[in-house]
């Protein structure tokens, strides 16, 4: 009798943990594999992502850690991997490769020195540069942007925002505020991410001053 009790309390046991974790999933990213580690680029020579870092860097190169990001509802995500240059304990670039087909993405240069952030899209095949970084609340927060060490930071999608907008793109919204003596004004904001940082933000008015019962 006691052998019956005690295995239905480890069987209730274990549904009540496993309720727990499907719970604490359901509403933001899907974080693994944070520790884990190749020591360099053999067997990836032909790698697009080795390809690109290569010319980008002309130097030795090396991989540093890996850690995969997933959206909760499509189940589909990111492997975000360092590439550290000439043996330097910290690594410089990170290469962003799509987990279910394995396409490289995107490839990103954090210069800690002169605080520039460079991302090349290999869908577009376009390079931009972001030098306003001293400014950046989330480069100050990530200790200038560790893309993987802050990989494990709670990952959500803002309204109107998906998850593969703030993997690389831009989200706007559009408000209606006071100006004083009764006008109000339009204004919008566009955000830009890369992996879920902040990595500017245009503000604009587009509207001038109106009396601000002239839409209702």
């Amino acid at each position: 009798m006691k052998k019956i009790q005690f295995y239905s309390l480890l069987f209730i046991s274990f549904i009540v943990m496993m309720i727990g974790l499907i719970a604490c999933t359901n509403d933001e990213a899907i974080v693994s594999d944070e520790n884990k580690e190749t020591s360099n680029f053999a067997g990836k020579t032909s790698d697009e992502g080795y390809l690109y870092a290569k010319a980008f860097y002309q130097s030795n190169l090396s991989f540093g850690k890996s850690v995969d990001v997933i959206d909760p509802d499509t189940k589909q995500g990111v492997t975000i991997t360092e590439v550290k240059v000439n043996n330097e304990a910290r690594a410089r670039g990170y290469v962003v490769k799509q987990i279910k087909t394995d396409t490289f993405l995107f490839f990103a240069d954090v210069n800690r020195e002169k605080d520039v952030l460079t991302v090349y899209d290999a869908n577009t095949d376009k390079q931009e540069i972001f030098s306003n970084l001293t400014k950046n609340e989330d480069y100050k927060t990530t200790e200038k942007f560790d893309f993987i060490k802050y990989a494990n930071q709670k990952v959500t999608a803002a309204k109107g925002c998906d998850f593969w907008k703030k993997v690389w793109g831009s989200c706007t919204t559009e408000w209606t505020e006071s100006a004083g003596n009764g006008y109000c004004i339009n204004k919008r904001r566009t955000n830009y991410y890369f992996l879920w940082r902040l990595i500017d933000s245009d503000l604009q008015i587009t509207s001038g001053a109106y009396p601000c019962n002239q839409y209702q």
